[in-house]
């Protein structure tokens, strides 16, 4: 089940990509900042919220409606990544190898996560919330370009 977000942005569209130029940016196009990307294209503005993997992310694209003075952002959240065409014994020598190479480090990796288990009780720490792709989401949407939440609608 995905999740619908809508967020408001007080002003015009124009407004909101001259909002956008304290970025760094490529051709006022592509901007990246803070491991968050915001990628313009002639009718849509994608929004890259989080990495996943070598060279797949979720994205956030929205439908964009202009009011009076307001744009809204309305859309969900999506994965796009890479295409991959292997075929079925390929994938199933692959599993085999991941297997065979988990198999051979795995008392190593025990180890070593017991040492980090142990290093952390001496030194007292805390463990450091690791953010969500929603959080990251409202994050840039709210902290970074000033737009608001309206509302969270599930479908």
């Amino acid at each position: 089940m995905s999740q619908e977000y809508i967020f408001e942005y007080q002003g015009t569209k124009q407004m909101f990509f001259d909002s956008l130029k304290k970025y760094p940016n490529n051709n006022d196009t592509f901007f990246y900042f803070d491991n968050y990307i915001v990628k313009l294209l002639e009718n849509e503005i994608q929004f890259g919220v989080e990495r996943a993997g070598h060279s797949g992310g979720y994205w956030f694209i929205p439908q964009i409606t202009e009011y009076e003075n307001i744009i809204e952002f309305r859309g969900e959240i999506q994965y796009i990544g890479p295409v991959v065409n292997r075929s079925k014994i390929q994938k199933i020598k692959d599993d085999i190898f991941v297997c065979l190479i988990c198999i051979l480090f795995l008392p190593i990796t025990l180890l070593l996560l017991f040492g980090y288990w142990i290093y952390n009780i001496i030194n007292n720490r805390k463990k450091t919330k690791i953010k969500t792709t929603e959080d990251r989401l409202f994050d840039l949407l709210e902290n970074h370009l000033g737009c608001t939440r309206k509302q969270s609608t599930n479908t």
